[in-house]
């Protein structure tokens, strides 16, 4: 009995340590690496995004008047908040100041319409004096075209005429002088007569000669300067007449033209000030209207924090009102999401608000301008609702999520990837042995992520388990 109990006691560890082994080995296989060899495949990523809905059609509560500028005083306040339907009276501001100024543009326009009434009986009567001045230098012109050939034809010819005929007259009238006192010398010579008597008729006959002689001086003289002075200026009186004549009534006619086109533009510009003094009584008397301010749509009116006696400026917003038909969900979403969300695409839409409550929806737009955020870039989304709930809200935080699947991506088990703080690798086998990898990776889901660069299809890489990665 001892040997056979001995070997008992031997065989014992013998077998326990055999179970070890053998216990050991099976861990040692769990812990080795399975492989997985890249292709092509697909890739379902999900997104989900935080949202608020938002009225895409507003308008600002203001009188939004057209001529008057200045502020005004608020003198009741009918509705603060709340639902409100095109027309009701939200508002009512004092009109004291604005009806003063719609009086002073009455009288004002009054005023133009009496100066211009003015204008228009001053110009009938500078056209009728016009015109007398443009008949009268007519006939002026006429007469002196007149006088100028008249002078040509005839006149010239029978002054110098008359002028040499006066000459030789003087010349005559000295020349019968003469022959007169010889005659006389001739009869009294031989006569018995008195000497007296004698003296006396050769006395006077010889004055008359002296006389006639002088003035044929004064004749000749005359006659030089007329044929050297007088006739030249005369003959160029007529000529300059008739050019002054013709000179003026052009002068007449392109200042009458003149004056009817600066009557045309005072006409354009009194028409102007008329329409423009008229505009702005009809824009104070529309602005007064504005002075009820009244809802400019339907749907809901934001708080107003205004009191009566306070002063606002016009087109100053008092508040805003939102249209809650024309609601959508507003939000953003990553670069990456870019390539794969799309527009048209539907999701589905979760309110925080209201567990357990759901809508469906589809995305509207995708905004075509980023804004940095951190080392990425993020892109306005909005999502139309396609459904309706009595408890929604303008303002309410909402999700919403899809899926898409991404197709011919290179996409591999998550539990390939290893980190080592900014790198991002794998493991990849070659031959006998197992090497490092970095790759560039895309979307991932909860069980594989997409590589973008650092593998290629039939590479052949090694998953780990959590505690051999560990």
């Amino acid at each position: 009995m001892r040997p056979y109990a001995t070997n008992c006691l031997v065989s014992v560890p013998l077998l326990l340590a055999s179970a070890l082994l053998l216990a050991a080995a099976d861990d040692v296989s769990l812990l080795q690496p399975t492989e997985h060899t890249v292709k092509m495949g697909q890739l379902e990523v999900e997104w989900n995004g935080d949202l608020r809905l938002n009225s895409t059609r507003s308008h600002g509560v203001n009188a939004d008047t057209a001529e008057w500028g200045r502020s005004a005083e608020i003198a009741d306040i009918e509705i603060r908040d709340g639902h409100v339907i095109k027309g009701d009276v939200i508002m009512t501001l004092d009109t004291t100041d604005i009806d003063e100024a719609i009086e002073d543009a009455r009288t004002a326009l009054a005023e133009l319409n009496t100066r211009q009434d003015i204008a228009k009986r001053t110009r009938k009567i500078e056209a009728e004096g016009m015109a007398t001045s443009l008949e009268q230098d007519i006939k002026s012109e006429d007469r002196a075209r007149r006088d100028l050939a008249l002078f040509n034809e005839f006149r010239s010819t029978m002054q110098r005429e008359q002028q040499a005929m006066s000459f030789e007259r003087s010349g005559y009238y000295v020349e019968d002088q003469s022959e007169e006192l010889q005659q006389l010398e001739a009869m009294y010579g031989d006569t018995t007569l008195a000497d007296r008597t004698k003296d006396i008729v050769l006395q006077r006959a010889q004055r008359s000669l002296d006389m006639a002689q002088r003035s044929y001086a004064h004749t000749t003289t005359n006659n030089d300067l007329w044929t050297k002075y007088t006739f030249p200026d005369r003959e160029m009186d007529i000529q300059d007449s008739f050019r002054w004549k013709v000179q003026k009534l052009d002068h007449t006619k392109i200042r009458q033209q003149l004056t009817r086109m600066r009557w045309e533009l005072e006409g354009a510009r009194e028409v102007r000030d008329h329409a423009d003094a008229e505009e702005k009584l009809s824009d104070l008397l529309a602005d007064r209207e504005l002075f009820t301010i009244k809802a400019p749509m339907s749907g809901i009116l934001t708080k107003i924090n205004l009191d009566a006696g306070d002063d606002v400026g016009m087109r100053q917003d008092i508040a805003q009102i939102h249209d809650p038909g024309s609601a959508e969900l507003q939000g953003t979403i990553d670069a990456a999401m870019l390539t794969v969300l799309d527009a048209g695409a539907d999701v589905t839409v979760e309110f925080n608000a209201f567990p357990g409550m759901s809508l469906p929806g589809t995305i509207d737009s995708i905004g075509l301008i980023g804004t940095p955020t951190g080392s990425s870039t993020s892109f306005p989304i909005a999502i139309a609702l396609r459904g309706e709930d009595p408890r929604l809200r303008l303002g309410l935080a909402c999700s919403a999520k899809t899926t898409r699947t991404l197709k011919n991506v290179i996409a591999i088990p998550l539990e390939a990837i290893h980190h080592d703080g900014d790198r991002t690798y794998v493991m990849v086998r070659e031959g006998e042995n197992s090497v490092e990898r970095d790759v560039t990776t895309g979307h991932e889901n909860k069980d594989a992520v997409e590589v973008v660069s650092g593998l290629s299809v039939n590479d052949v890489i090694l998953i780990s388990s959590d505690e051999s990665k560990q």
